[in-house]
């Protein structure tokens, strides 16, 4: 009977029925859009910056970072397992270590800033979040712009240097600081030419924001390393470190913000529904109650009937959003670690904080009709 009198009910008033679950499925598509590509963006932000380079210079105490940052003579050397024993450590927030060797030389008439350079993949790393660094295999250099200018050379031809000779297997892109004047070796090939076996200048590394702020994660870091490795210091460059957590950070509040307001929207669409079915029922409650059906009977003739409505809506507004978000971020986003897809883990959390809102908002209507008085109601004018 129960069922009987809620089917009816929604045959009876199809077009309010048609209304509110298109209303909802709508709110719920637009919600499911905002929430996927707010999460997209967020990550193609956020790798966007990772790719401005690292973000933490580690040395020996005892090394100035100038001289690393100017190559100067005056670079402290160190054994290279050091960077493989920072990379074992997941208690520390830093990631995608990379050792390196440098020097500055003169190859015939260019001089340029000898570079050798090794990436050790920590553990939890996946091939979905790339390594800053691109591996260069031995007997290959990798050119700064100003260093093929001044070697003359490009992809597929060979330079010698020290007796060595190495094929170039790409030239990068100007960048306006000390890397375009740099030649890039395989770490090891770069040891032998400086005759500085199993040594490095310093240890280049990526400070992860997870779930805190840029100083909690610094302050957490600092005290985590220093714990692990007390004869060695970081140095962090905050304007990459800092404009990573600010693209976090200004997506994540974009996205409450735009949320705050769909739902505000349901609530306000799901109350004036309800009262205004509440009033246009109120003969048909009045009669139901004065045959002693009672006020929780009344009241779940309407709630389970919108929580059906807010199911359907959140399932086929699911969908929609999901094939939206696809459909239109796919080849918007710069830089993203997997294309863009259905999150189906978020379905039921959609289908459950839309049935949770419709239930909140239906506590003004159910308000309004626990006062009916059949009485009243049923009295004749």
């Amino acid at each position: 009977m129960f069922t009987k009198i809620i089917i009816a009910q929604g045959r009876h008033k199809w077009a309010i029925t048609l209304m509110l679950w298109v209303a909802m499925t709508a709110l719920v598509s637009l919600y499911v859009y905002l929430d996927n590509s707010a999460r997209f963006s967020n990550r193609s932000m956020q790798l966007i910056m990772k790719n401005m380079g690292h973000n933490l210079l580690i040395l020996p105490k005892a090394a100035d970072p100038i001289d690393t940052y100017l190559c100067t003579d005056g670079q402290v050397l160190f054994d290279q397992d050091v960077t493989g024993q920072m990379a074992r450590h997941r208690r520390l927030a830093s990631k995608y270590y990379t050792s390196m060797l440098q020097q500055r030389c003169t190859l015939g008439a260019a001089k340029v800033v000898l570079t050798g350079i090794q990436p050790v993949m920590r553990g939890d790393e996946t091939p979905e979040k790339p390594h800053i660094t691109t591996p260069i295999a031995p007997g290959r250099a990798r050119l700064g712009s100003s260093a093929a200018a001044a070697l003359k050379a490009r992809p597929g031809d060979s330079i010698d240097i020290y007796a060595e000779r190495f094929e170039v297997e790409q030239v990068l892109e100007p960048q306006g600081t000390i890397d375009d004047h740099r030649v890039y070796l395989n770490l090891a090939d770069c040891q032998g030419v400086l005759d500085k076996p199993g040594k490095i200048n310093a240890v280049l590394a990526f400070l992860c924001l997870s779930g805190t702020s840029l100083q909690g994660a610094t302050d957490r870091q600092l005290t985590r390393f220093g714990q692990l490795f007390g004869g060695y210091a970081m140095t962090t460059r905050t304007r990459i470190a800092q404009g990573r957590y600010l693209a976090r950070m200004t997506t994540s509040r974009y996205l409450h913000y735009l949320l705050a307001l769909v739902l505000c929207v349901v609530v306000i669409l799901v109350v004036v529904t309800g009262l205004q079915e509440v009033s246009e029922r109120t003969r048909e409650v009045g009669i139901l109650l004065a045959m002693g059906a009672g006020y929780v009977y009344v009241i779940g003739l309407y709630v389970v009937k919108l929580l059906g409505i807010s199911l359907v809506a959140a399932a086929c507004g699911f969908g929609i959003g999901s094939w939206l978000s696809r459909g239109l971020l796919s080849d918007v986003l710069i830089a993203n670690t997997r294309p863009v897809t259905v999150l189906w883990g978020r379905l039921p959390v959609v289908v459950g904080l839309t049935c949770a809102v419709a239930a909140a908002a239906a506590v003004v209507p159910m308000i309004k009709l626990v006062r009916t008085d059949p009485n009243a109601v049923l009295t004749e004018e």
